[in-house]
């Protein structure tokens, strides 16, 4: 059986595969040596879901469909589990464990993920105890529905269904403005036909059609730039900082191709871009002529 993982102790890491054998004996005994090898496997690793699913309880089908509704979140809050248990009931595999949010220290120059939970453990004593009262356990409750009598191929079929698989990619799974970031984060062949997105501070190569601001370009400027709103996650972890998107502003004045330069995590960068998409320029000019012109905004977000 081959199924997707994290290692939690290094959240950026490659996505890696685990792959597993099991003789099938009686159904009884099949199904305990079974979920003796998923927790053997999976207990104490991270599994990330197809979709972003809010809730502390998802049930599925598995074919991979959700039962009911439930709304998409940011991948930063609602995409990665850390897994603490597998249990497999009657027709059906019950996955316990913490819900992980992501986020984006400003020490760290690569922008790798890491687990917000394990950040706290350089904050004093009681603050630390308060920020975790004020956020909660963060429980989450996976359960795939199964055949009866499911074999090993059923459950791997089923995991593959919710959660991605080997050398699956998180940019087939994140809204577009995410796509370079993850591009370049794993390396990923398409990540040259993707938007150009400027490492924080360097100075990028124009977009076609596009200009850098410099002596003979002017800048654009915000004439319209509403705030964000706030994450509500992000506000009971008390956790700000300030986000930089990268985009072009077109001879109109508009915004696009937004994309995520420098992350915060905690669902803020969601928060930035829906912010950022509305903002209104006067247009960079060259020669007296509006033109499209790639620039970095700073959205800050920060608790008074």
């Amino acid at each position: 059986m081959c199924i997707f993982l994290l290692m939690k102790s290094d959240i950026s890491r490659a996505l890696l595969p685990v792959c597993f054998a099991l003789a099938v004996t009686t159904p009884a005994l099949a199904g305990n040596q079974i979920e003796k090898q998923l927790n053997s496997d999976y207990a104490d690793k991270l599994l990330t879901l197809r979709r972003f699913y809010e809730g502390d309880h998802l049930r599925f089908h598995s074919d991979g469909r959700l039962f009911g509704d439930a709304p998409i979140g940011p991948w930063t809050l609602d995409s990665r589990i850390a897994v603490k248990g597998l249990h497999l009931k009657e027709h059906a595999l019950v996955i316990k464990g913490r819900r992980v949010h992501v986020v984006f220290e400003s020490s760290d120059k690569t922008l790798k993920p890491a687990d917000w939970i394990e950040t706290l453990n350089r904050l004093p004593d009681k603050e630390r105890k308060a920020v975790e009262k004020s956020v909660g356990k963060l429980e989450a409750e996976i359960e795939i529905d199964l055949p009866s009598n499911a074999t090993e191929q059923d459950i791997s079929s089923a995991m593959h269904a919710v959660f991605l698989m080997p050398g699956e990619s998180m940019i087939d799974t994140v809204p577009d403005c995410w796509r370079r970031y993850f591009a370049e984060l794993e390396g990923h062949p398409d990540a040259a036909r993707l938007p150009q997105v400027p490492k924080y501070a360097m100075r990028p190569s124009p977009q076609p059609g596009a200009f850098r601001v410099s002596n003979a370009v002017y800048a654009p400027r915000a004439v319209s730039a509403p705030d964000p709103e706030y994450a509500e996650q992000a506000r009971r972890a008390r956790f700000q900082g300030t986000d930089v998107l990268w985009l072009i502003v077109g001879p109109d004045g508009l915004p696009r191709n937004i994309q995520v330069a420098r992350p915060l995590g905690m669902g803020l960068d969601e928060k930035a871009v829906e912010a950022v998409s509305t903002w209104k320029f006067d247009p960079a000019t060259k020669g007296g002529e509006p033109v499209a012109v790639q620039i970095n905004v700073e959205v800050s977000f920060h608790l008074y």
